[in-house]
């Protein structure tokens, strides 16, 4: 895929308000102002903190279809905690149908933005595929 189209967007804190949380990089992360708006992506990759109870809930509030879309998480979480906090937000894209693309588990520079880039490029390749694919859907 030559071109891939970025949206990065932050989550509402839990208490509802605005997370004034700087921006990586100096770019500006828009906040994601209702669950439903993920439906509008082709594919999502999702940055788990803590142990992701947020991107779970997130993905257990929204009311619309993820089928077939492209999914990915990365996390700066090392260990059996690395472990947990992907298989908890991978289950959630999975049972909302998403077709998944696991960063590797074991990865000791899984924070750094090489990693990131990298995570990206394969999500972006897939959705590509995917869209190919479909392309030449025969009735």
């Amino acid at each position: 895929m030559r071109f891939a189209e970025v949206d990065v967007r932050r989550l509402p804190t839990t208490d509802g308000a605005h997370d004034s949380a700087p921006a990586a990089a100096g770019r500006a992360h828009h906040l994601l102002r209702d669950a439903d708006d993920i439906g509008q992506y082709d594919g999502l990759i999702l940055a788990a903190e803590g142990k992701g109870e947020a991107l779970v809930q997130t993905l257990g509030a929204f009311s619309g279809s993820l089928t077939n879309k492209v999914g990915a998480v990365i996390t700066p979480a090392a260990g059996t905690d690395r472990r947990t906090v992907l298989w908890s937000v991978l289950g959630a894209m999975a049972d909302r149908g998403m077709i998944l693309v696991p960063a590797p588990f074991d990865m000791e520079d899984a924070a750094s933005d090489e990693t990131t880039r990298k995570a990206g490029k394969r999500v972006a390749e897939v959705i590509g595929w995917v869209t190919h694919a479909r392309s030449h859907h025969h009735h």
